[in-house]
Formats: C-alpha cells, sequence, structure tokens
C-alpha cells in the first residue's frame, strides 16, 4: 500500500458508510444461496431417480438437468456475491478505523490551530484544519482565514506538521483500503451477477396468467412463510424495491406511506404548540396511538419503541420555529453571507439538510433516504415535498419508523424479531436515533436513559 495524504473531505463518505448495513445485505444473499441450495436436492433425486418410458421421457429429464444446473449457477451467483460483500464489510470496518484515527489528529490539530486565531470568513469557517494549517504555515496566506494573526507560529511548526502529516496519512489509509475493496467486491459483483440467468418471456401468447395464478401464489406464499430461509431473522415486512428517484416529484416509498395513512385517523398537530409535561405527552400519544401503532407494524418495530421516540421527541420546539431555523440556516448558506450556517449560534448552527422536522423530529437528510431520495441530489420540489411530508404527524410517524428501522439493522441484535427485543436494546436504539455515530456519547446515552424511564407511561397511553 503506497504511502501518501489524504483530506478528510476525502474520505468523509465513509462516516456515512456501515459495515452492519452491507453485512445485512451479505446475508440476504447467503440467505438465498441456501434456499437455492434446498431446492439442488430434491431436483437432483427427481432427476436420477425417476425411471419411466414415453414419449415425453426425455423432455422430462432434459428440463429437470436444465432446471438444476440453472440451480446451481444461481446459488454459485448468490454465494459469490455474498462473500464480497463480507470482505468488503471488513475492509470497511479497517478503513473506518483509520479514518477515526484521522478525525482524533484532526481535532488536536484544530485545537492548536485556535491558540493562533479565530477563522473569520465562511471559507475559513468551512475549511477542514488540514487546510487551515496548510494556509496558515503558506507565507502569502491567500485564503485570509484568521483574524490577528500577528503572532509568530514557528513555535507550533513541528508539532502541527506532526498532527497534519498524521492526520493526512490515517486518512489517505483510509482511502486507499476502502477503494481497493470496493474495486475488488464490484469485480466479484459482475461475476456474480453473469451467473444470473436472463429470464424472458417470449411473446405475448406465452405470458403466464397471473392473475388466474394468483390464488396459487397466495397459497404457496401462505406455506413458505414458517420456513425461516424465506426471510431473514428480524426483519420487517418484505416491500417492493424501487431503483434510483433520479428527479421523480414523488418516491414510490412517499407513495406507499400516503396511502397507508389516508385510512387512519386524523392525527393531533402540534405545530404551534407541542405538548408540556407527562399527562400532556400521554394525551397526544393516546389520540395518535393508531397512527402509531401502524407506522410501527409498516416497519416492523415494537409499538413501545416508535411511541417511546414519540414520548421524547413532542415536547420539543414547535414547528414554526423548525422553520425559521431552516430559513435562516438557508441564507447562511447563500455565497453572500460572511458566516456559514454551522457557525450560527446555539442551536441554529447546522447545515439546511440537518434541520429537524415534524413531531418526531427528523432531519430532513434522514428523511429523504426513508423515502428512497438521495440526499444530494435533491431537486427544490423534492426537498419541498420532504419537507411537507415530515410536518405532516401521519406521514412523520411512518417516516420515523423507517428511520429506527434502518437503525435496528445496524445494531448486533439485528436479527432479533420485533416481538423479542428488550427494553435494553431499544434503548440502544433510542440513543442511536439521538446519538447518530455518537451514540456513546453522555447526550445520547442520556437520551436512552430517558426513553427507558419512559417506557411504562408510554406502553399505558397505547392501551
Amino acid at each position: 500500500m503506497s504511502g501518501g495524504l489524504s483530506h478528510h473531505s476525502d474520505v468523509r463518505f465513509l462516516e456515512e458508510c456501515n459495515p452492519a448495513l452491507v453485512e445485512r445485505n451479505a446475508a440476504e444473499f447467503r440467505r438465498l444461496r441456501d434456499l437455492l441450495v434446498q431446492v439442488e436436492e430434491p431436483a437432483r433425486r427427481a432427476e436420477t431417480r425417476t425411471k419411466w418410458e414415453s414419449d415425453g421421457s426425455k423432455t422430462y429429464v432434459s428440463r429437470l438437468a436444465d432446471a438444476r444446473q440453472l440451480v446451481t449457477h444461481m446459488a454459485e451467483g448468490y454465494d459469490k456475491a455474498a462473500s464480497a460483500l463480507h470482505a468488503y464489510a471488513a475492509a470497511l470496518t479497517t478503513a473506518k478505523s483509520h479514518l477515526s484515527n484521522g478525525k482524533r489528529s484532526e481535532r488536536a490539530l484544530a485545537a492548536l490551530i485556535g491558540t493562533k486565531g479565530t477563522a473569520i470568513t465562511k471559507t475559513a469557517q468551512q475549511a477542514e484544519p488540514m487546510r487551515q494549517w496548510e494556509d496558515m504555515r503558506a507565507t502569502t496566506g491567500v485564503m485570509d482565514f484568521f483574524a490577528e494573526l500577528t503572532m509568530d507560529v514557528d513555535d507550533i511548526r513541528d508539532e502541527a506538521n506532526r498532527l497534519h502529516n498524521d492526520a493526512g496519512g490515517s486518512f489517505h489509509l483510509a482511502k486507499t483500503v476502502e477503494q481497493e475493496a470496493r474495486d475488488t467486491c464490484v469485480h466479484a459483483l459482475k461475476q456474480a451477477y453473469e451467473l444470473m440467468p436472463a429470464l424472458r418471456v417470449m411473446g405475448v401468447d406465452k405470458r403466464p396468467d397471473l392473475y388466474a395464478a394468483m390464488a396459487d401464489l397466495r397459497r404457496e406464499g401462505e406455506e413458505a412463510r414458517g420456513n425461516p430461509l424465506t426471510h431473514l431473522p428480524g426483519s420487517g415486512p418484505k416491500r417492493e424495491i424501487h431503483g434510483a428517484v433520479g428527479d421523480t416529484y414523488m418516491s414510490p416509498e412517499l407513495k406507499d406511506i400516503r396511502m397507508k395513512v389516508a385510512g387512519l385517523p386524523e392525527a393531533e398537530d402540534m405545530y404551534w404548540n407541542p405538548p408540556d409535561g407527562d399527562k400532556e405527552k400521554a394525551e397526544w400519544i393516546s389520540h395518535n396511538k393508531e397512527i402509531l401503532r401502524a407506522a410501527a407494524r409498516h416497519a416492523g418495530l415494537p409499538e413501545e419503541l416508535v411511541a417511546g421516540i414519540a414520548w421524547n421527541e413532542v415536547s420539543g420546539q414547535a414547528g414554526y420555529i423548525d422553520d425559521i431555523t431552516d430559513d435562516l440556516r438557508w441564507t447562511a448558506e447563500f455565497p453572500l453571507s460572511p458566516i456559514a450556517p454551522e457557525s450560527l449560534p446555539s442551536r441554529l448552527g447546522g447545515v439546511p439538510d440537518q434541520t429537524s422536522f415534524g413531531p418526531i423530529a427528523i432531519q430532513l437528510r434522514r428523511g429523504a433516504e426513508v423515502l428512497g431520495y438521495d440526499p444530494a441530489h435533491l431537486t427544490e420540489a423534492q426537498r419541498a415535498l420532504v419537507e411537507e411530508s415530515l410536518q405532516d404527524p401521519k406521514q412523520n410517524a411512518f417516516i420515523a419508523a423507517g428511520f429506527l428501522a434502518q437503525i435496528k439493522a445496524e445494531t448486533g441484535f439485528a436479527d432479533v424479531p420485533a416481538h423479542q427485543l428488550t427494553d435494553a436494546q431499544m434503548r440502544e436504539i433510542a440513543a442511536r436515533y439521538n446519538g447518530g455515530p455518537y451514540w456513546q456519547s453522555e447526550k445520547a446515552q442520556n437520551y436512552g436513559d430517558d426513553f427507558r424511564d419512559g417506557l411504562g407511561k408510554v406502553k399505558d397511553a397505547m392501551r
């Protein structure tokens, strides 16, 4: 592996990568492999142990051989895909450890730089510490990072250079490990894909009558429901998987949610006046219990988990304050603004897509992900639609439940069915909901404690 330096921006995407989710997909491919392997033995017996002669026997044997070959190739393909993702997940874990080391050195560098000046320009505020030091140690100061930068930086130069190189080296290791593993994984996935058959229906007259077969398909689906190989342990209800949304206005996921909420009771809003105190929160939960229950069922989660997060969130700031926060962040994002959105005071600080909306506070970018959009490439119309959906209490509950299901899939108990989740496991999901990558921080752990302490009241309100 060659040496070199990279910047945090080169590997920032790794912060959003989750090895556990990659492993979960690998497990899905293994499940399909095992399902196919289970079919292979009965097919072999049918081919080799059935002895009869007729005009159609040769066709029978030929088609059975073709079917066995098809099953074998598909099983091999899914096995190759599972192995590729398993290896990539391990590499991601290593890359993220290098990223963590780089961020540790970066924070130390930022603290050291802070002893010599204060960033005043928007460019300076948004720049990463490595870039700041590269400008400070230059003779020109072309980026004009710091106010009152009159003192000599020679007394910190050696330590700053060391931290700069440590951070850059760790970021470069993270970048190299991930990139090499990704290239290998993509190559293996392409090989796996080539093992999959191209199934086509030739001619309109040869297309199967699915409507006529629907009753039989439903019966077979019910018979297979008890087979553990038909679904991963702990997974929620099966839903359609859709491709990239692109610039499509309303995603299929959002359409599905809107159809489901249409038949539910009207929700109690909190845009102007959120509940205050346990009594009002219990009333809010009780009034909206059918919505919370439906949202939990849709996501394959315990209803007390969704309701418990709602209990923690509904007494937060009013909806109109979210709108004001969003407007201020967008204003600060404007190129001529003298201050970066992250540098706004107190809770106002943050980029626009991190603004939370709705009774169960969800960041706009997380809501977009749940709804099938790419947060980095939202059109203005899509962003407005996601924000509108988050502010609707009924849709908000479904989106929040979808996000909680994503979080559960990232944990070490992703395979635990909803009805078997313990209070401690739900508490961890709550902490992850609040803290994200920093869910083990004191703030996030306190949030988890609040969730656990309120579970009894939540269960009472849901009755």
